[in-house]
């Protein structure tokens, strides 16, 4: 999770009743404590910190000193070799979730015993492996034992909601839905923007693949990649990587693509998964959460009187 999902919206989400989480990749370790401290100050509720710890040799393990020395109520671990992060963060008494992408993955952590997992479907926004929500998650719960598990990747509504609880998990994580509130961002120079096109997703307009990271210069542990909503510079380039690193090396800030702050829609990275196409309008983050929970009760309540 990236820097604009940031204190505001964690705070709301929390305070509806769902466990929000503040986005730690991108941020300072400065700038990750402000955060947390502004968090704690405008909700009493438990939170979160994603880290992304194949950044473990720069950044990734001062935040979660940060968040660790800030006592926050529990940590989010994802990407790359997560054991050293999960380990310290158990022996500071932190509650440990971990995101996994592949079933050996779910096994390695499994072992240690994480307070929650979260399985990441190919349907997620931002980076995402390959493996498709539903099957992923039914094979995860399958050999999960004790540990809750909680699936991520193409929720955006009761309808996604009620359906993961019914297979058997504990939550769902929804991101993209989120990314369409007030209290997300602002979304660089292009804020109304980014999340218009959101709002007029139909869900068949996002693409995946490596061209988001050659563009960025991020290297990300193999079988990631970005999921974007689809416009020129993906249009451009996707199926062509080897030109684009190539455009990349000689330029190595073409068009200004590289830059969340840029004024061109048409080369900005929108991250989204395919939920977009469950997005309505901008709303504000509790009216989400109360709407998403109230439509899942109300469909299991169905399920349960189809089996009686």
């Amino acid at each position: 999770m990236s820097s604009d999902c940031g204190w505001r919206l964690a705070a709301a989400v929390s305070n509806a009743g769902a466990l929000g989480t503040i986005g730690s990749l991108g941020r300072t370790p400065a700038n990750l404590r402000d955060e947390i401290r502004q968090c704690r100050a405008a909700t009493d509720r438990p939170f979160a910190v994603n880290i992304a710890c194949f950044q473990w040799a720069g950044f990734a393990g001062e935040l979660l000193g940060v968040a660790i020395e800030e006592d926050v109520p529990a940590v989010t671990l994802s990407f790359g070799d997560v054991m050293p992060a999960l380990r310290r963060s158990r022996a500071a008494g932190v509650r440990v979730t971990v995101q996994v992408q592949t079933i050996a993955a779910a096994r390695v952590v499994l072992a240690e015993r994480p307070d929650l997992l979260i399985v990441q479907g190919h349907e997620a926004g931002g980076h995402t492996g390959t493996r498709g929500t539903l099957s992923f998650a039914a094979q995860a719960l399958g050999i999960a034992g004790g540990t809750p598990v909680a699936v991520a990747g193409g929720i955006g509504n009761g309808r996604g909601l009620a359906g993961v609880l019914a297979m058997g998990a504990a939550a769902a994580v929804i991101g993209t839905r989120f990314k369409a509130t007030p209290e997300f961002g602002p979304l660089s120079n292009l804020d109304a923007e980014q999340k218009a096109a959101l709002v007029e997703s139909d869900g068949d307009d996002t693409v995946h693949g490596a061209i988001t990271d050659i563009a960025i210069g991020m290297t990300w542990p193999p079988g990631i990649a970005g999921r974007v909503l689809r416009n020129r510079f993906t249009t451009d380039w996707l199926g062509r990587e080897n030109e684009l690193r190539q455009a990349v090396a000689a330029r190595p800030e073409p068009y200004g693509w590289t830059s969340q702050h840029n004024q061109d829609q048409d080369t900005v990275l929108n991250w989204a998964g395919e939920s977009a196409g469950l997005i309505d309008r901008v709303r504000p983050a509790a009216e989400i959460v109360e709407e998403t929970v109230r439509d899942a009760e109300s469909l299991l309540r169905v399920v349960a009187d189809l089996t009686t």
